[in-house]
């Protein structure tokens, strides 16, 4: 293929992938669900060191980007508490800025525009390593719903044990047994 047949092929592609995110819905409560599964996605290791284009801290965010949402010393990107609070800011920016322009919002859109730009987004160019950003930052989300769902029917069934398991009884069969409030949850992590 010409190089200008490649570049159309990827614009044509970016354009689908585009349509295709604007039918995965981010509820108001998964913006939480969005920014944790930025941050594994941007800095899965807890680097504290400056990266390769200036970016800092758990959402790696660059200079520019931190100055937009807060006044503070941006060496403070690493700090858990301040990184957090500015990736809500950042977050809702976002959020603002695709309901002003008519872009739904959600995963692979908000995704894309925190590693590509908002401008980006609405123009219809973001670069290929982007939407493969995207998706991983969407999958993610997806896999946090589905561990949230799967927590709520555990849950479920402990309080279906907890009525059947009556402790009035004093029958010499009766089943007794305690009922954790958090059990342990593991997950594996792909590298």
């Amino acid at each position: 293929l010409s190089k200008s047949m490649k570049k159309n092929l990827t614009s044509l592609l970016m354009i689908i992938a585009i349509t295709f995110a604007f039918t995965i819905k981010v509820h108001a409560t998964d913006r939480s669900e969005v920014l944790r599964a930025i941050n594994w996605v941007e800095n899965p290791t807890n680097q504290t060191h400056v990266g390769r284009f200036g970016e800092l801290g758990p959402y790696q965010f660059r200079p520019a980007t931190w100055k937009m949402h807060t006044s503070k010393p941006f060496s403070l990107a690493i700090r858990r508490q301040e990184a957090d609070e500015v990736a809500v800011k950042h977050y809702e920016w976002i959020k603002r800025t695709f309901e002003a322009a008519g872009v739904e919002v959600n995963s692979f859109n908000v995704a894309l525009a925190w590693n590509s730009g908002v401008d980006s987004v609405l123009s219809g160019h973001v670069p290929e390593a982007s939407y493969h950003y995207a998706e991983r930052v969407t999958n993610l989300v997806e896999t946090f719903h589905e561990n949230r769902s799967n927590l709520a029917d555990r849950k479920a069934v402990s309080v279906e044990n907890k009525i059947e398991a009556n402790p009035a009884s004093n029958s010499a069969d009766e089943i007794r047994f305690r009922i954790l409030d958090n059990p342990p949850h593991f997950e594996v992590a792909a590298g």
